[in-house]
């Protein structure tokens, strides 16, 4: 016999009786299954009661090609309660056609593919896999609150299709997770699995951080302990701040009708080419409001690297000012909308660290990529579990299976 392929089968509760060659190239195991256990009546013993037709289910993925199972199913029935019961290879189910340890193999390439990518790799059916990620993989994280410590949560929605919008939540301390993805964006959809969470982990979420959608702030500030503080996302505040700029060049732009090029505007002053500088200097010659607005731009991307609170609020009262003595009207808009939003952009320096949205948008980061690789999507459960698994560590997919 192939002795490399009887150490990989992990077999129990059968004998090996041979193994050949299948016609695809793989492997084909001969084995056959032990006596049952004794009877739960344990008044009778097991006798033969006939045989079935020839079994055959894919065990494990060696090299690019799959080990088979193949045996006869033998039929007992006990001499005394007159039960009857088939024998098979381990935990396998009636009719089941990957044994847990394919099923933990067609999982680790289902992380990184699409359903119909990898069911013609693995030679089985799209359905089939489809089937497995709906019937093991949660959609939440399990047991995430068990995690000793105090909570850092982040909350953002993603794009499911096109417009249709998703919102994901990850804990970034005491360790850093995916915790679920919720079905839609809607504000009672957050609010309804805010109280799904037991009050002992809700009492220990410290921080919460957002973008500037005032329903995350608000279900922060309903749900949470006393303790939990509010942080807005720098990335989208400055995102926010140029999104504005960008808006108003275009009305420049169709009013006087000379282009104005964008990339001068919400690029980094700091970073400019010579060029992209002096493109900037004649729009703030040309162009005296849109050149005041960059500037409130530019104040405000200084206010992130203030050292200290103190340093921090006396920065940003400049900056309101500036912003209602704008010439331009969006300049008070944007000011009434940062003085809402002062207390949660003033404390990140009443945490010992500065916590943001970067984590949570790196995970937006791969699932980009994961729905492109599978070209999109229809039902919106089998989604969110396909996000979920493909963040799930390695070490994890077996005991989905348990």
């Amino acid at each position: 016999m192939n002795q490399p392929i009887l150490n990989l089968l992990e077999l129990q509760g059968v004998d090996v009786i041979d193994i050949d060659d299948a016609p695809n190239g793989g492997k084909i195991v001969e084995i056959v299954c032990h006596r049952p256990e004794p009877c739960p009546c344990g008044h009778g013993a097991w006798h033969r009661h006939g045989r079935l037709a020839p079994r055959q289910v894919s065990h494990q993925w060696v090299g690019v090609r799959w080990v088979h199972l193949r045996w006869t199913p033998q039929r007992w029935r006990c001499t005394a309660c007159r039960r009857t019961v088939v024998d098979r290879p381990g935990q396998l189910r009636p009719w089941q056609r990957l044994t847990p340890v394919a099923q933990a193999a067609a999982l680790l390439a289902l992380q990184r593919g699409s359903f119909r990518g990898t069911a013609a790799m693995l030679g089985v059916g799209p359905g089939v896999l489809r089937r497995l990620v709906d019937r093991v993989v949660p959609l939440e994280t399990p047991n995430w609150w068990d995690v000793p410590g105090d909570i850092v949560l982040s909350v953002d929605e993603h794009s499911f299709r096109g417009t249709d919008l998703c919102i994901t939540l990850a804990m970034q301390a005491p360790v850093r997770r995916l915790i679920t993805i919720l079905t839609d964006d809607r504000i009672h959809t957050w609010d309804a699995w805010w109280q799904t969470v037991p009050a002992s982990a809700r009492e220990r979420v410290r921080v919460g951080t957002c973008d500037l959608k005032a329903g995350y702030r608000k279900a922060f500030e309903r749900w949470g302990s006393d303790q939990l503080r509010v942080v807005v996302d720098p990335f989208h505040v400055v995102h926010d701040a140029n999104r504005r700029l960008d808006d108003i060049r275009r009305l420049e732009q169709q009013e006087t009708g000379h282009a104005i090029p964008r990339w001068p505007l919400v690029k980094a002053q700091e970073r400019l080419t010579p060029r992209q500088a002096a493109a900037l200097t004649r729009i703030r010659q040309q162009f005296p409001a849109l050149g005041a607005l960059h500037a409130l731009k530019e104040s405000l991307r200084d206010f992130w690297a203030q050292p200290t609170r103190a340093n921090a609020e006396q920065h940003l009262s400049r900056w309101l000012i500036n912003a209602d003595a704008c010439d331009h009207a969006e300049g008070r808009v944007w000011a009434n909308l940062i003085r809402r939003w002062k207390p949660t952009l003033l404390a990140h320096w009443d945490q010992p660290e500065r916590w943001t949205n970067g984590y949570l948008e790196g995970l937006h980061t791969k699932m980009k990529q994961l729905k492109r690789v599978s070209y999109g999507f229809r039902n919106r459960d089998r989604y969110r579990r396909k996000m979920l698994l493909g963040f799930l560590p390695s070490s994890g997919i077996p005991q989905l299976l348990t």
